[in-house]
Order: C-alpha cells, then structure tokens, then sequence
C-alpha cells in the first residue's frame, strides 16, 4: 500500500514540475520576443534579398503599430507604423554584409495591468562597408500585452561604448 502512495506522489510531483516549468508565462513570452530580435537581427554573408525581407518582417512583428522609437546615436526620435519600422530595419541590415546581435543582462518587470519594462545591453559585431563593427547599446523599452502577444510599445536604445 505504501509503494502504490509513493508512485502516486512522485506522478504527482512529477507532474507538477513539468506543469510550473512547461506552462507560458508572461516573461517567457517577452524573452521568446527577445530571442527573435537576436535571431532575425543577425546576418549570414550569404543571406539573399528575400531573406532580409522576411527577416525584417519578423522583427517589425515585435512592434505595436505606432511605437515609440528613440535611438540616441542616430538623433533619431519619434513614433512610427510598424511598416516604416519594417523598412527602416531593412535599411539598416543592408549596411552589413554580416552581423551579430546579442542582448545581455536583461532584466523584466513586468506589472499587474499587463504590461513590462525591460532593461539590458545589446551588442552589435560585424562587418560592413567601413570594416568591422563593433557597438555596444544600452536598451530601455516598454512592452504591453495585446490580444495575448507582448509587443514593444516604446523603445529606447542609448550607445554606451564605442570601440
């Protein structure tokens, strides 16, 4: 009789464990987002026309239509539609003829009217028509939950090293 109580916790335990770390939550939501950001920001040298396209696609997703973008390094502010975000992304990834994005440090709040603040660093290296590149930035964005997808609703992108 004990054996059979047991294997009834430890199915039970087991089950509880997969539960709590198989289950969707809010901040796996946002870092998914995030991990498309250094996916499709990044660059092959070989990578064709439709590609940068689609991959562009993919990251202006992530935006709500309008956002709020600023980018220091460029004096570049103001509120866009995700298809002038699309284009811009575009253009920017045509100046490399490969590249790296990786983000660090990410932390998330995220609040009880469905909404987070997110705060890292994103390290861009590659190669473009001037040589090598290597820049460091600092990220600030605001995310909300919209019909059950995060999107960024305010970005914020501070160089803070140059090399």
């Amino acid at each position: 009789m004990s054996g059979k109580v047991f294997v009834f916790v430890l199915i039970v335990l087991v089950a509880a464990v997969g539960a709590f770390r198989f289950w969707p939550s809010d901040e796996r939501a946002i870092r998914q987002q995030l991990a498309v950001i250094e996916e499709a920001g990044s660059k092959e040298p070989a990578e064709k026309s439709i590609e940068a396209l689609f991959k562009a696609k993919q990251i202006a997703a992530l935006f709500s239509d309008p956002c709020q973008l600023t980018v220091a390094s460029a004096s570049h502010a103001g509120e866009y539609p995700r298809k002038q975000i699309q284009d811009r992304l575009l253009m920017v990834r045509g100046f490399y003829t490969q590249a790296k994005v990786s983000l660090h440090d990410i932390t998330i709040d995220i609040t009880p009217e469905k909404t987070a603040v997110v705060r890292g660093t994103i390290r861009l290296r590659g190669e473009g028509a001037g040589g090598k590149v290597a820049d460091v930035h600092e990220l600030r964005a605001e995310m909300r939950s919209i019909d059950g997808k995060w999107l960024f609703t305010t970005v914020e992108i501070v160089q803070v090293l140059e090399r």
